[in-house]
């Protein structure tokens, strides 16, 4: 793209990162129920449906979204998010139970599918509320 700082989107997917991975860890301090890593697939359900949300949003509300979009996609999205993490527990369960270990998998990815599906959504519901708030103000 024409006219990207690629310093200024670095330092913004970094300071991003930074912010998101703080997040991550904050939720760290959740109680754990179960033998489930719940933390875990909340925060990538939260985060599946936040950067649906957000890709969406900043598509309709902001004119050139790339930095907007490097620093709240990539940057604190990706640093809140944890697939590796996701992926070390499901190999942790698998060790004591195979269909713990796969309903954790799935409920991992179709809580996953089901927030990007919402975030789009009402991302898009709400820009066709303000699409049509401005053309009757």
């Amino acid at each position: 793209m024409v006219g990207i700082n690629r310093k200024i989107e670095a330092t913004l997917v970094f300071v991003g990162g930074s912010l998101g991975g703080l997040v991550r860890y904050l939720f760290s301090f959740m109680p754990v129920i179960g033998p489930w890593p719940i933390t875990t697939v909340i925060i990538n359900w939260l985060g599946a449906f936040l950067l649906a949300f957000l890709t969406v949003a900043l598509i309709h509300y902001v004119s050139q979204p790339v930095y907007w979009q490097s620093f709240l996609g990539t940057g604190v999205m990706g640093g809140f998010t944890t697939f590796g993490t996701m992926i070390f527990q499901t190999v942790h369960l698998s060790q004591n139970s195979l269909v713990l270990a796969g309903l954790y998998l799935l409920a991992s990815i179709f809580g996953g599918m089901v927030g990007v599906v919402l975030g789009q959504n009402l991302a898009h519901k709400l820009s066709q509320n303000h699409t049509r708030e401005a053309a009757h103000g």
